[in-house]
């Protein structure tokens, strides 16, 4: 099964900035292991469940793209370096099920890219034929509990010692595709 070709966008964030969003490739792996250097230690942190990551491994993974494994970037449309990489790894005993992840630069926590990005990853998941997106979320990390419980798609969620297990399914209601797709637009040059 091939993975779905993702269209590219310039996306407005709340705070009237504007990225560009597009599948990660293996050439961004210079820009992506910068981008996660720059990370703060709390979102280090936050995102691999460790202050002291194996950076190498982790861009490993966030630039390579198969049919088992989709990420996407978005890049500053100021000075276009990476500023959020997001991506899902498919369960390969369950292979309608995938992992997701996301890690977004701090300056640009809190404008509304990680619903972005979680609506592009749930539709590409779909596409590829996988039903679910799970997560382990530290219990701390309230923006992405945040996140994933305000997307408008199905989610359950379970506690466990030390860690939030959140399902997201990939089939969102006729509201939530809107909300999602609303926020892609190109700003007019009157903006």
């Amino acid at each position: 099964m091939s993975l779905p070709r993702h269209r590219e966008a310039d996306v407005v964030l709340r705070d009237g900035s504007t990225v560009h969003v597009r599948p990660v490739r293996a050439e961004d792996a210079p820009a992506v292991r910068a981008f996660l250097e720059d990370l703060s230690p709390k979102s280090i942190a936050l995102r691999f469940f460790s202050r002291f990551p194996d950076l190498d491994r982790a861009v490993r993974w966030a630039t390579k793209a198969d049919q088992h494994r989709y990420g996407l970037i978005a890049t500053s449309s100021a000075d276009g370096r990476v500023v959020a990489h997001a991506g899902w790894e498919r369960d390969p005993d369950r292979p309608e099920r995938a992992e997701v992840a996301f890690a977004i630069a701090d300056a640009t926590q809190h404008n509304g890219l990680g619903t972005i990005l979680l609506g592009q990853l749930t539709q590409t998941a779909a596409q590829a034929g996988v039903a679910v997106l799970n997560a382990e979320v530290l219990p701390q990390n309230h923006q992405m509990l945040h996140l994933f419980r305000d997307s408008g798609f199905p989610v359950t969620t379970r506690t466990l010692p030390g860690v939030v297990l959140v399902e997201l399914a990939t089939s969102p209601s006729p509201a939530t595709l809107e909300r999602f797709e609303s926020r892609y637009r190109v700003p007019s040059h009157s903006e």
